[in-house]
């Protein structure tokens, strides 16, 4: 028994990775407004990234390409997205807004000093779905670097029945990545001005994902 679940335990990974590969790798990929290396990759300044947990699958195959940690939960699905994304070339900090989450901000905090890029999904790891949590305000200022509002969307996908109806691309499918303003967080904030910010990251991130979506036809849900 023990046999099979280390067998489990190290094939789901590498399958998964696989198909990420596989499904994101043939996507015919148009990005928006521009190419996102030519506005923020080739300057090489650290950045952070936000998208919805529904669009993981897309976001952790481009970001492969680039030097990023991302923030993935201590939930028992954590640890295969964690493993999946690492056999991708992610490195990953072990936290969420519920367990370990201070730990895990000051880890992202220092790799971002190092040069790395950060990605978060600040709805996950259990929603509720597209409700910004508070920790990306939080690492926004700690590291003063900025927050970048993300999404990808495919015309043909399978979504999942999770709380977050997840998003699996169809391979060969038309996809588009979306990306919004950069959003830079004061050192200090009130609770105004906090929950302010709070709010124009999550409409920022709602309207890349509605475009991301209607620039391929795929139904918004």
């Amino acid at each position: 028994m023990q046999l099979k679940k280390n067998f489990i335990e190290e094939f789901a990974p590498w399958a998964a990775s696989r198909l990420i590969r596989f499904c994101c790798g043939t996507a015919r990929l148009q990005e928006y407004p521009h190419p996102f290396y030519q506005a923020h990759g080739k300057n090489g300044q650290p950045f952070i990234l936000v998208f919805w947990h529904s669009r993981i699958f897309f976001a952790s195959w481009y970001f492969s390409f680039y030097r990023c940690y991302a923030l993935i939960s201590r939930h028992s699905d954590g640890e295969l997205v964690a493993a999946a994304v690492e056999k991708l070339g992610i490195r990953s900090a072990r936290g969420s807004t519920t367990r370990g989450g201070g730990a895990a901000l000051r880890e992202l905090v220092r790799m971002i000093k190092k040069g790395f890029n950060a990605g978060i999904t600040p709805d996950g790891p259990t929603g509720p779905a597209r409700k910004l949590q508070d920790g990306v305000i939080s690492l926004g200022q700690l590291s003063q670097r900025p927050i970048i509002p993300i999404s990808f969307s495919s015309r043909h996908a399978v979504r999942l029945k999770s709380w977050d109806r997840f998003m699996v691309p169809v391979p060969f499918s038309k996809a588009a990545f979306v990306y919004g303003e950069p959003i830079m967080i004061p050192r200090k904030l009130d609770d105004d001005a906090r929950k302010r910010y709070r709010v124009r990251i999550e409409k920022e991130l709602d309207r890349v994902t509605d475009l991301s979506d209607e620039l391929t036809g795929q139904p918004r849900i």
